[in-house]
């Protein structure tokens, strides 16, 4: 019975994502990795990535979907929340400019704002998170290795 659901699972998500290979959402260099960080007196952990690029740069979706939030979150600066189907969720902090807004469905070749230093950075960069299920998991996990630059 378990295996059935799984497969029922699977081909649900397939069926929504439109069987999309998932992209990243601009090209530069990780500086900081998910995980957990050690800092000060107590470790947090990193939900995303962090993106070295200069501000400006476009940033595209990871895969077609629904803007979910457009606006500001503290810390995260500019943020983008896109649902991309059954449990696919991420997120796109420290914009400089937005270019969508809640409700928007938007593909892989659009652009969802520019990077910045929004929020609390200690330079420019795009932070990407996301999620399964819930929980966040790690972008290079999901996306596979970044290759160059765009």
């Amino acid at each position: 019975m378990r295996a059935a659901a799984a497969i029922s699972c699977l081909l649900a998500t397939l069926a929504t994502l439109g069987c999309q290979t998932p992209q990243w959402p601009l090209n530069g260099p990780i500086r900081s990795p998910f995980g957990v960080r050690a800092g000060g007196f107590v470790a947090e952990l990193h939900r995303g990535v962090d993106i070295a690029v200069p501000v400006g740069t476009r940033v595209r979706p990871i895969l077609s979907g629904q803007v979910r939030f457009a606006g500001t979150m503290e810390g995260y600066g500019n943020v983008v929340w896109v649902d991309h189907g059954p449990d696919v969720l991420s997120l796109y902090a420290h914009l400089s400019e937005i270019s969508v807004r809640p409700g928007e469905r938007i593909t892989k070749a659009t652009v969802i704002g520019l990077s910045g230093a929004t929020g609390n950075v200690t330079g420019p960069h795009l932070h990407l998170e996301v999620w399964r299920w819930g929980r966040e998991v790690d972008p290079v996990h999901f996306l596979g290795r970044p290759r160059g630059r765009r």
